[in-house]
């Protein structure tokens, strides 16, 4: 099996990104993957002489041939871990630009990102950046992505994503609607093998909205399902969201759709924080990230977990192989 080539940008680098980078990367063997890390190796070489998580990850690039690094991205950074500022925000910036024109020039399989700060991009580029999910939609030139959230077979999608609740009923139409559940049953077959899937889509209101005692999102909603129900996959909803994640019900579907950010985020990081897993769907590479912040509280004290960065690769590895041979879902 050709070995799949990942990408990764580095994050804030005084968040834990590069040392959840460090300490994910060597446990994954040479015939997995070949790993391109958008920066130099200077970077890693600095941060060697004051964390032993990077001085092993530097001798692994030195002594392996599957970890390579750009080295045109030889960034300036703000150096001090734990802080937010413009200087580290233009390196992860620069970082995530650079990952992303290698994903589209087909140079990489897969994209990884390691977590950065809004605000501190913001105050570097002054540009209105979002986030990663919008960045990436906007240089692609599509019109619509999709956010999923994974844990293990626990998948989730918010209908909408970065915007403040105030925002969210007038953000769902039955375009957005209908547009989201494509994307997601696509990637569904193309990445997890599902023949049919199954896809669960939940009310906005309490009970459902009760009949519009509570809210007449619910009948926008059940529109554009009825749309759909010709389709090569199914839907069921809209779905009272107070129970649709109790195990029970959550088992009938391959991935649940929220209509906001936290309506679903909440309870597949209660389920499974440290092993969460953000992918966005629609891009024409894949993207996967881990699902969390960029800690900067415990960034330098060498106590960073690197599970969720770890699902992240293996996610990407993963769909990477099933995309290229789809006959290999069945070795997994």
């Amino acid at each position: 099996m050709i070995r799949p080539r990942i990408g990764l940008s580095i994050g804030d680098p005084g968040g834990i990104g590069p040392e959840i980078i460090c300490k994910a990367i060597p446990l994954f063997s040479a015939s997995e993957a070949v790993f391109k890390v958008s920066s130099s190796a200077s970077f890693f070489e600095r941060m060697a002489y004051s964390f032993e998580w990077g001085r092993i990850f530097v001798e692994l690039a030195n002594s392996s041939d599957n970890i390579k690094f750009a080295e045109e991205c030889n960034f300036t950074w703000g150096g001090i871990a734990g802080e937010e500022n413009s200087l580290n925000g233009l390196f992860a910036y620069k970082s995530f630009e650079a990952a992303v024109d290698s994903a589209l020039n087909s140079e990489i399989d897969a994209l990884v990102t390691a977590p950065l700060s809004k605000n501190a991009v913001e105050m570097a580029v002054k540009n209105g950046f979002r986030g990663h999910t919008e960045y990436l939609r906007d240089r692609a030139g599509l019109d619509e992505v999709v956010m999923m959230l994974v844990a293990n077979d626990f998948r989730v999608v918010p209908m909408t994503r970065h915007i403040p609740i105030s925002e969210v009923s007038s953000s769902i139409n039955e375009r957005l609607i209908r547009q989201t559940i494509e994307i997601v049953a696509d990637s569904m077959k193309r990445f997890e093998g599902i023949e049919r899937p199954v896809i669960g889509v939940l009310a906005l209101n309490p009970h459902a909205g009760d009949n519009g005692l509570f809210g007449t999102e619910e009948a926008i909603i059940a529109k554009a399902l009825s749309s759909l129900k010709n389709e090569n996959f199914e839907v069921d909803g809209p779905l009272v969201p107070d129970v649709a994640f109790i195990p029970r019900f959550r088992s009938r579907y391959d991935t649940i759709i929220g209509m906001y950010h936290d309506q679903v985020l909440i309870p597949l990081k209660m389920a499974g924080f440290e092993r969460g897993v953000n992918a966005t769907l629609g891009l024409p590479y894949i993207r996967t990230s881990p699902d969390h912040g960029t800690a900067f509280d415990i960034a330098g004290h060498n106590i960073a977990d690197p599970s969720s960065m770890l699902e992240a690769i293996r996610l990407a590895i993963r769909w990477s192989n099933i995309e290229k041979n789809p006959e290999a879902i069945k070795s997994f």
